[in-house]
């Protein structure tokens, strides 16, 4: 089955630009460049019936088509800076699916092409999750928390405890709910979780019409690996296990 019942679509979002890893999203890694291995993971899904890519870049939009992604537009520059949020992308790209094809998926799935390395099955697992609860939003992926917030610290300005940024000694804690959860061992604290954005499921209609990217009602997937490349020694850990 490729979820002939439902619309499912795998947005992968690949712009040119990348300070850390220059041109991190075409770059050769375990013998094709990065995005391919988001598109591969799309096309091994048992869900997933379509992917595009959205990026602003006519070399990444030739690269994407070469590995079986659809291409329908270039990403428009306002959508393209380093301070774009996932939202304005989404909505562009399914407004304009909607606008142009009349097309609305049901269920959209984000990969970003950072993740060289994932597991589909996790993916089909967080679009099965979404399915069978339908008063869910979406489903985030995620990873326990090796650094937990509450022993988290803010600097404080003394005068008037503004938490934005004041440069006085004084400190006060991040999670206040809990009191002095600071001094608390770490083992009576709760279990924290961090999204690791691996893959990213929502609704159609969280985006086009609540103007989100995640709703009200949001459910988490654990993972117990992260494989996100944000620096060169990400880089070079994935390529490691890529190619070991």
């Amino acid at each position: 089955m490729r979820g002939e019942e439902k619309k499912v679509l795998a947005v992968i979002p690949a712009r040119a630009g990348s300070k850390s890893v220059p041109h991190k999203n075409i770059r050769m890694i375990g013998g094709k460049p990065m995005l391919a291995h988001s598109i591969a993971h799309g096309q091994q899904s048992k869900y997933i019936n379509r992917i595009i890519v959205s990026t602003d870049s006519e070399e990444y939009a030739k690269i994407a088509r070469s590995y079986g992604a659809e291409v329908p537009f270039l990403r428009p520059a306002e959508y393209a800076t380093d301070t774009a949020l996932d939202y304005d992308v989404f909505y562009h790209a399914l407004s304009w699916l909607q606008e142009k094809e009349g097309y609305v998926p049901d269920i959209v799935v984000q990969l970003r092409p950072t993740y060289p390395i994932r597991d589909v099955k996790d993916i089909d697992y967080m679009v099965q999750l979404l399915l069978e609860h339908p008063e869910a939003d979406s489903v985030r992926s995620m990873v326990k928390a090796t650094e937990i917030p509450y022993k988290m610290w803010l600097k404080a300005d003394t005068e008037t405890m503004d938490v934005s940024g004041g440069d006085d000694n004084r400190i006060v804690p991040l999670i206040r709910e809990i009191p002095e959860c600071y001094n608390m061992p770490r083992q009576q604290l709760p279990t924290v979780y961090y999204q690791n954005a691996c893959i990213d499921v929502f609704r159609a209609s969280v985006v086009l019409q609540k103007h989100s990217m995640s709703g009200d009602y949001i459910l988490g997937y654990e993972m117990k690996e992260n494989y996100d490349i944000d620096t060169e020694e990400d880089f070079q850990k994935a390529m490691q296990r890529l190619e070991g």
